[in-house]
């Protein structure tokens, strides 16, 4: 149980394999599965097939410092070990593959749980459907653990926050928008036992450490933005524009959020 005030942040993040210049699934390669992950060497790490996709978890930190360490350490260990066998890890927030890595029955599987939409009081977003078979995507999934576990209304507005403080900025720098044809709707999360799975972001952030520093901060932020009550106006007020924003991946509206609230912009 946290104490007042604490916070524990941890990720799950979706990379592609690369090959020989091309995308390639990640079926019958890695091992592991949504519902038995497979520990990797370091307590508390897993990796798992997802989709066409490779999935990995990180444990809960309490520090920044700890939540960089333990992305870099999962990216650096499973990189080593997928360059042994001439793989490479993609950081696309969307791919096309072609239809050679997709006749497993396995690539075929969209959103087997729902996630729920934060700005609606929690309804459950469609599950989605590709139009385009051959597009798959990548999420950067973000966890929080706090004291208010319990509180529905509390996790909303956390979520909310959450749009506020990474989904918007991340506009200006997460350029893709076919992802959001599936995934990353704004609101999107997904509640837990010790909190939230905040699931607008793409995996973008992955690429950098001052990156994976941004999410930290910024997940902290929103928690600490909706401790203090007079803030939840500001989410009401700006509620259609922040939505409109992760919507359409609109810069101009990303711009005008993050100088009127002060928003910490992804570093360049």
């Amino acid at each position: 149980m946290l104490s007042e005030g604490q916070i524990t942040i941890g990720s799950d993040p979706e990379f592609f394999l690369r090959k020989n210049g091309g995308y390639q699934s990640s079926i019958n390669k890695i091992g592991g599965s949504k519902e038995n992950p497979m520990p990797l060497e370091k307590s508390g790490f897993f990796i798992q097939e997802d989709n066409v996709a490779v999935e990995f978890n990180v444990p809960p930190a309490s520090t920044c410092q700890e939540f960089v360490g333990n992305i870099q350490w999962a990216i650096t260990h499973i990189g080593n070990k997928l360059m042994d066998h001439g793989y490479y890890m993609a950081w696309d927030a969307s791919a096309f593959f072609p239809e050679s890595e997709l006749t497993d029955p396995r690539a075929l599987i969209f959103g087997c749980d729902p996630d729920f939409n934060a700005w609606k009081l929690g309804e459950v977003n469609p599950r989605p459907i590709a139009l385009d078979k051959n597009l798959r995507t990548c999420g950067g999934h973000v966890h929080i653990g706090y004291p208010e576990v319990t509180d529905t209304i509390f996790r909303h507005r956390l979520i909310q926050a959450a749009d506020l403080h990474l989904g918007v900025p991340s506009c200006l720098v997460d350029l893709d928008k076919n992802r959001n044809l599936l995934y990353g709707k704004p609101g999107a999360f997904r509640p837990t036992s010790y909190g939230a799975e905040y699931r607008v972001l793409s995996n973008f952030w992955l690429r950098r450490q001052s990156w994976i520093e941004w999410v930290y901060n910024g997940m902290e932020k929103a928690y600490h933005f909706i401790k203090n009550t007079a803030n939840l106006e500001i989410l009401d007020r700006e509620a259609d524009k922040i939505q409109d924003c992760l919507q359409g991946r609109y810069q101009s509206i990303s711009r005008e959020l993050m100088t009127t609230y002060n928003i910490a912009p992804v570093p360049v």
